[in-house]
């Protein structure tokens, strides 16, 4: 499932770059734009289900990860988000197993740590500025 779920995700690595400028643009350019949202939403059913099966409840590196890898790759490109978000999340997991087994923690309150800061950081970064 999860190698399933890579290869769906590379494939449509290209129409989500040109999804980046905008969802007409993307159809002026010959994009599915509907094709395109389901292999997306299918490549993340498997690859969520895979992990979670496999991992356990680590979910915030999942969706803190992304983020840090556009970052510090600094670039929107998908051939290059995928495995560097892949590298970052080996990164990221293996310091919190190795500090986690050194201060005999559970590796998921250690991914939390990380985690939370991050995705709250997401959160208040995309909100708009009010006019107060």
């Amino acid at each position: 499932c999860a190698i399933a779920g890579i290869l769906l995700a590379i494939s449509v690595s290209k129409p989500l770059n040109v999804l980046l400028l905008g969802e007409e643009y993307a159809k002026s350019m010959g994009v599915d734009t509907s094709r395109t949202r389901w292999i997306i939403y299918l490549s993340t059913v498997l690859l969520a289900g895979s992990v979670t099966a496999f991992c356990g409840p680590v979910s915030f590196i999942g969706l803190a990860v992304p983020h840090f890898a556009r970052m510090i790759f600094k670039t929107a490109d998908h051939l290059i988000l995928f495995p560097g978000s892949i590298l970052c999340g080996i990164s990221i997991m293996l310091a919190c197993d190795l500090v986690s087994k050194a201060v005999c923690l559970p590796v998921n309150s250690l991914t939390a740590l990380i985690g939370i800061p991050a995705v709250i950081w997401i959160v208040i970064k995309n909100q708009p500025v009010s006019d107060l």
